[in-house]
């Protein structure tokens, strides 16, 4: 695609000037640390709220685990929506984007630079995120299963990617921050409420993080059709977006 690696790196730039990678990084290392801390600490803090007995189970890693993956999927989906909402419908509202495609280079690298620059600093987040929480779990609950962890966390990262597809293409469809990410937002939740639908999980997209969760637990039950179709998903957004931008006026 005709000036990709140019157009990556300017993305990249931009988001080292505006803070996002270090906001995302903050987010996932926040949760990575705090979760086995919170874990950890509960029962003591339980012990001095008073007179009225609680009971704290004997947490496992695999409860710390799963909760840290239930609560940044939560979180990270709200992350991707202000960190990506804007990654087109800005660039069309101020006419930098007209600017950059006057120059040779093509709408469909346009749009996967966008799609390339948001899916390396949500990895980079994941990353960091995952070792602080692997580290800290082990120490303070007990060694986790490595491989386990890790196809887990590319699980998660597959989510993420769609989070992040889906918001990018809802982007192209409008030159209002706000527009694009409230329609991204109902996508989003409508995916999420599918997943709930008993045996449906396992075809939604939403349904990789149940399967991380499992993976980490070893209870088997794969969701292949959900990765499948996570991935048909990724790359529809990614061609719908790009045929959008062709289609608008920037």
């Amino acid at each position: 695609m005709t000036g990709f690696g140019v157009l990556l790196k300017k993305e990249l730039r931009e988001h080292l000037k505006t803070y996002k990678l270090l906001i995302v990084v903050a987010v996932f290392l926040f949760f990575g640390l705090g979760t086995p801390l919170m874990f950890h600490y509960l029962p003591s803090l339980m012990e001095t709220t008073g007179e009225m007995k609680i009971t704290v189970p004997d947490f496992t890693a695999t409860d710390v685990v799963n909760e840290y993956f239930g609560t940044i999927t939560q979180i990270g989906l709200l992350v991707v929506l202000l960190v990506a909402m804007g990654s087109v419908a800005r660039e069309r509202e101020r006419g930098t984007a007209m600017m950059t495609l006057s120059k040779p280079v093509g709408h469909g690298a346009f749009v996967v630079s966008k799609l390339a620059a948001l899916s390396i600093i949500f990895g980079l987040g994941i990353v960091l995120g995952a070792i602080a929480c692997y580290f800290y779990t082990g120490i303070l609950f007990g060694e986790l299963d490595a491989s386990s962890f890790l196809i887990a966390n590319l699980l998660i990262g597959l989510f993420f990617l769609v989070c992040i597809a889906v918001t990018l293409m809802c982007s192209t469809l409008f030159r209002s921050q706000l527009a694009a990410g409230g329609l991204a937002l109902v996508m989003l939740l409508g995916l999420w409420v599918f997943s709930l639908a008993g045996s449906l999980e396992t075809y939604a997209p939403m349904g990789v993080i149940g399967w991380g969760q499992r993976v980490v637990a070893e209870l088997g039950n794969s969701a292949w059709g959900s990765l499948g179709i996570s991935l048909g998903l990724v790359a529809v957004c990614t061609v719908l977006a790009w045929q959008a931008l062709l289609r608008r006026e920037l």
